[in-house]
């Protein structure tokens, strides 16, 4: 079933948003986290190819150094990763990006590094290892959706709905249509209006060519607009260009 919170705007507009389920935030979990895996690997590989001897450094200080410098490798580089990227882009990670989710506070406002630092600080106790499966099951009983971190941050993760960016080109097409208005000298006006209120009085035959030779004679004021390039009809391109002097 769907989970959605409600966010009331200052514009007292009411937003709803639907927040995100277990699954795809385990799915950008387990995402952010090959890419923390990727790191780590480089970072060995490379150490083995420039002939680093760290780990002969590290086995100098005792067995119990090795250890506990890996389990903290192993800890603060998720730890240092997920911050980064919450601060940095806003909300979200790569493995948040691929998913459409994003991390802002439970009235909607976007996360400060303070909020990201408090939500994160406690990672380890409900997102790494066994304590995973208890983020698991805030996040499965809690009505928005909240780990602990979250509760403690006052955050929540909401899917973003992807923008159909389509409708902007239509404003641009319909703004488009509202051109620059035609300068007319006093006798051109003339000319136009003069034509349009007695056109209904013309023949048919006449009305076709004194129609055209006003068009003739005004089209080339409309040089550089979208009128010069319309498809329009003399009488009605004239119309046109009436209404925009």
């Amino acid at each position: 079933m769907t989970r959605t919170a409600d966010f009331e705007l200052p514009e007292e507009i009411d937003l709803q948003m639907e927040v995100a389920n277990v699954g795809s935030r385990t799915l950008a979990v387990l995402a952010d986290l090959g890419i923390c895996g990727v790191v780590l690997l480089s970072v060995y590989v490379l150490s083995s190819l420039l002939d680093w001897n760290v780990t002969d450094w590290l086995t100098g200080f005792g067995a119990n150094a090795v250890t506990i410098v890996l389990i903290m490798l192993l800890f603060a580089t998720p730890w240092i990763y997920f911050f980064l990227f919450e601060w940095r882009w806003n909300g979200q990670t790569p493995g948040k990006r691929l998913l459409h989710l994003r991390v802002v506070k439970v009235d909607g406002a976007p996360v400060s590094w303070i909020d990201i630092l408090l939500r994160d600080s406690v990672r380890p106790l409900d997102a790494f290892g066994p304590m995973a499966l208890l983020g698991l099951l805030l996040i499965f009983v809690s009505r928005r959706g909240q780990r602990l971190g979250d509760r403690i941050a006052r955050t929540l993760v909401i899917h973003e709905t992807t923008i159909d960016w389509s409708i902007f080109d239509k404003v641009e097409e319909a703004a488009a249509l509202e051109a620059p208005p035609v300068r007319l000298s006093a006798a051109q006006w003339e000319l136009l209006h003069r034509f349009l209120n007695r056109r209904e009085e013309l023949p048919l035959e006449a009305r076709t060519r004194v129609a055209a030779s006003v068009y003739q004679n005004l089209k080339p004021l409309a040089a550089g607009t979208d009128l010069e390039r319309s498809p329009l009809e003399p009488e009605p391109w004239l119309v046109e260009l009436a209404r925009r002097t």
